[in-house]
């Protein structure tokens, strides 16, 4: 039996409540109209990359999700939306809990805010993730953690079967809740990329620097560490050499989901090297900054839309990059590693 599965992708999930290009955030008591109208949707890490690799191309049936929802109305929205992406599996529903619900405010021109209730999440089963990864066998395996309760406290296993059993892997650590950061490091040596914002960065490696950060990541094993900085661009570490890219000139209506529209675009060009015989560590200094231009070209085109997947589609990317790529590819820079 041929097995399809190219990509599994597991973590958190929510359902998203937008409201977008505020005018100003609210006071207590105040009531701020918002201008697109509020939207529901689907969001978490996990369930946004796999959307994003469909609609990157990736067939039915070559993308797997592994994520725990509530027995409420919202799972069976959560179930219904990945379904209606031509994205199958069976979820773990979490019996007398509700899933994982974000409100997302973003005021017009700057950041997101976020109120969150991880729900189900806390819950998400390493058995049963463990055994959708084996019955789909898929080459690389997606993990967003921080907030997954006992499953963080096993994911250095989980990574470390993957690395055994030749399955890259692309990791994003949220801010953690109800441990610290050091939870995460006996997974980093198991890390094929690991990626994060600059926030993240700094809590993670406790450097305030990014180049110290990054080279700290390699120390501890990363093979690809990349931070992405929004409108100042993104910035990784391979073998000697810092690589600084500058972003792409896009409108931005709604950040939301653009780290993950990333990795789901590092995901898609390391399926394409890997489909073309390429190993990662064999990579020149050039092929990784285009695997860099790629994924910061799939975040930019999420930001034009409102909603974590909505503009994430191959020929908006194609038209950032046929626009914009040989220009941010120029003046993308790289560095000496200095010890």
């Amino acid at each position: 039996m041929i097995q399809l599965v190219k990509v599994m992708t597991t973590g958190f999930v929510f359902v998203d409540i937008l409201a977008t290009e505020l005018p100003r955030l609210p006071e207590p008591g105040e009531h701020v109209l918002a201008p697109p109208g509020i939207k529901v949707s689907l969001g978490g890490h996990p369930a946004n990359v796999a959307v994003d690799l469909r609609q990157l191309g990736l067939n039915e049936g070559e993308v797997r999700v592994a994520l725990a929802v509530g027995d409420d109305m919202f799972g069976s929205f959560v179930q219904d939306f990945l379904r209606s992406k031509g994205l199958v599996g069976k979820l773990q529903q979490v019996k007398g809990v509700s899933t994982g619900i974000s409100i997302i405010l973003v005021k017009k021109g700057k950041d997101k805010a976020i109120v969150g209730h991880h729900g189900a999440n806390h819950f998400l089963d390493y058995n049963y993730v463990m055994d959708t990864l084996k019955a789909s066998r898929p080459k690389i395996l997606y993990v967003a953690a921080g907030i997954l309760g006992d499953f963080d406290l096993k994911l250095k296993d989980l990574l470390e079967y993957c690395n055994n059993n030749g399955i890259l892997t692309i990791v994003d650590l949220a801010q953690p809740y109800g441990k610290d950061w050091s939870y995460s490091y006996p997974a980093l040596p198991y890390i094929t990329v690991l990626h994060s914002n600059v926030k993240e960065l700094k809590g993670l490696t406790g450097q305030e620097k990014w180049r110290d950060g990054l080279k700290w990541l390699k120390e501890k094993g990363v093979m690809l560490p990349i931070v992405s900085d929004g409108g100042n661009g993104a910035m990784t570490i391979f073998k000697d050499k810092y690589i600084v890219q500058p972003a792409f000139n896009v409108n931005v209506i709604d950040p939301t989901g653009a780290g993950d529209a990333m990795c789901a675009g590092i995901a898609k060009k390391l399926l394409d090297l890997l489909e073309n015989g390429h190993n990662l560590e064999d990579l020149n200094i050039q092929e990784v900054k285009e695997l860099l231009l790629f994924a910061q070209a799939t975040g930019a085109a999420c930001v034009e839309e409102i909603g974590a997947t909505t503009g994430v589609t191959i020929e908006r990317v194609n038209r950032i990059l046929g626009s914009q790529g040989e220009k941010v590819l120029a003046m993308t820079i790289s560095e000496d590693l200095l010890y």
